[in-house]
């Protein structure tokens, strides 16, 4: 037989049981809907810095791209600048009048090996007369400046330079396509970039006399745009107006249109859609899954542009425009580093807000847990007995008054059945209360086990319980439902203990056969009871009207 310490300690832990499995199911629901307002807040403030980031990175590239449009005319203006004090130096002048001789020429060789010392930009400088022929060049030498001699000076009558440069008129300018560098019918190695810049000379009286060349070292204008496209955050390109790189992050994209190998390293082929676009708008920018493209125009050479020194410019014949493209492209890659960082941080972030919030939650959840557990437990003990676990006579007589205005209500039968134990006082006397108790929490089980779900059965005080029928044919079922309970407890061999034998008394009333009020009712049932151990107890007596005269 389990002690009363050890039926303590069952509830002491089924309680324990109760208080963590609803505490836990209180948790969730508060730990889910704070983390559902926090994820929902962290989403809206990361699409939120995503947008910032991507508004304040296309403006800058859009300012910066901008800034890369001025570079790019402010050197040529300086470079087209230098052409004309060139082409207007008085040595030249005096040569135009005064005949060619090696005097002259002397002086202007040694005007234009101080203009190449000083620029350090102009792989050639050279002065070409009416036939093609060379009268005076300085090549650069690679930062060593030196006039060529007289027999080393070549014809070039047939380059395309000299006879566009020769059609001119007085103050316009030709300007080559920028390509590369070709020594003795191949490219010049290391690759030499060079733009070639012509205008025609004129003597005194507006003959023309001869054409001023300058080979200008495009490496320099591409170092710039690098320099000044490392700070910002796409990856700088310049391309011609086929769309073939001459600044590119990858050396061996450029200049595809020279180079037989890399002909197909075109921006076309990489970035059909984006390269579309570009050729579609003077300027714009577009974000496409290959990442951020910002890109603008270039026309260096834009006809009927004014320049700096109040010149005009002309093209190369053939050449229907003279245009390039800047062109800076954040990289998906890029944008996803930045993305999926911050992503990270917020996640990071995220997840101790939420260790934190998920302590405060199980703390929250366990505290209101306890004080509702602690609640239903007064209510318990308001309500139920304490041993047993049925409804006590409080809550017995509150259910009865429910049950008896509900018969009223619809025309319907109950019962009451008051049921006393016999032998109880005997195990009370001979085995000591603790085992009464266990005695009295078996017969609740058997009773409850006995009855329908919709009865109640209550215990009154003592070995004293009572059973609510809420249906009733007629009181022969009635009686045979207490000899059911009867024999139930009889034969329990659980309550039977060194010869003490167990049994029990009921008396039946049915309401509305036997009374008209629940009070009477209750008297009725309690004298059918004690007339049942008046005949010799273990007996079911059902009230009749013998009875209730």
């Amino acid at each position: 037989m389990q002690t009363g310490q050890d039926a303590e300690r069952d509830g002491g832990g089924e309680r324990q049981d109760r208080l963590i499995a609803h505490s836990l199911t209180l948790f969730f629901a508060i730990f889910l809907a704070i983390a559902a307002v926090i994820g929902g807040l962290g989403a809206i403030f990361y699409q939120s810095e995503v947008k910032r980031y991507l508004e304040n990175t296309a403006e800058q590239e859009r300012y910066r791209i901008e800034l890369l449009r001025y570079l790019v005319h402010g050197t040529f203006d300086d470079v087209i600048g230098d052409l004309f004090v060139l082409a207007g130096q008085n040595e030249l002048e005096w040569l135009l009048v005064d005949g060619d001789t090696q005097h002259l020429r002397s002086a202007i060789a040694d005007e234009y090996l101080a203009f190449s010392t000083l620029k350090g930009v102009y792989d050639q400088l050279r002065f070409l007369d009416l036939e093609g022929r060379e009268r005076v060049r300085v090549n650069y030498n690679d930062g060593a400046p030196a006039v060529v001699r007289n027999a080393d000076l070549q014809d070039k009558h047939h380059r395309y330079y000299f006879t566009a440069s020769l059609a001119l008129r007085r103050g316009q300018v030709y300007v080559s396509p920028f390509d590369l560098n070709i020594e003795h019918g191949g490219l010049e190695r290391p690759l030499k970039p060079m733009i070639r810049l012509g205008t025609p000379v004129f003597d005194a009286v507006g003959n023309k006399r001869g054409v001023v060349l300058i080979n200008y070292l495009g490496e320099h204008l591409l170092d710039r745009l690098a320099t000044a496209g490392a700070a910002m955050s796409g990856e700088l390109a310049l391309l011609n107006a086929d769309g073939y790189w001459m600044l590119s992050p990858r050396e061996d994209d450029t200049w595809g249109f020279m180079i037989p190998e890399r002909a197909a390293r075109r921006f076309d082929n990489d970035y059909p859609r984006e390269w579309a676009l570009l050729r579609a708008h003077e300027q714009g920018q577009v974000h496409t899954d290959n990442g951020l493209f910002t890109f603008a125009e270039l026309h260096p050479l834009e006809p009927g542009r004014r320049l700096g020194v109040g010149h005009l410019a002309r093209t190369a014949p053939g050449t229907e425009r003279y245009v390039w493209y800047l062109v800076s492209q954040v990289p998906a890659a890029v944008i996803e580093h930045y993305t999926g960082g911050l992503l990270t941080r917020l996640l990071m972030l995220g997840a101790g807000v939420l260790l934190v919030i998920a302590v405060g939650s199980w703390y929250l959840a366990l505290g209101i847990i306890r004080r509702r557990l602690y609640e239903s437990q007064l209510v318990t003990l308001a309500h139920y007995d304490r041993l047993t676990g049925l409804p006590n006579r409080t809550l017995f007589f509150d259910r009865l008054e429910r049950l008896h205005e509900s018969a009223m209500r619809y025309g319907r039968r109950y019962g009451l059945l008051y049921l006393d134990l016999d032998g109880f006082k005997q195990v009370n006397d001979t085995f000591g209360h603790h085992a009464g108790d266990r005695l009295l929490e078996q017969v609740a089980v058997l009773l409850r086990q006995g009855v329908r779900r919709a009865d109640t059965v209550a215990r009154l005080g003592g070995d004293e319980f009572a059973i609510l029928l809420s249906e009733v044919g007629d009181a022969d079922t009635a009686h045979q439902f207490g000899n059911k309970l009867i024999t139930l407890i009889g034969d329990a061999e659980q309550l039977h203990s060194q010869g003490v034998r167990v049994g029990a008394s009921a008396g039946i009333a049915i309401y509305p056969d036997h009374a008209s009020s629940p009070e009477l009712l209750v008297r009725r049932a309690d004298q059918a009871m004690y007339a049942a151990k008046k005949r010799g107890k273990n007996k079911c007596v059902v009230c009749r009207r013998l009875v209730l005269s």
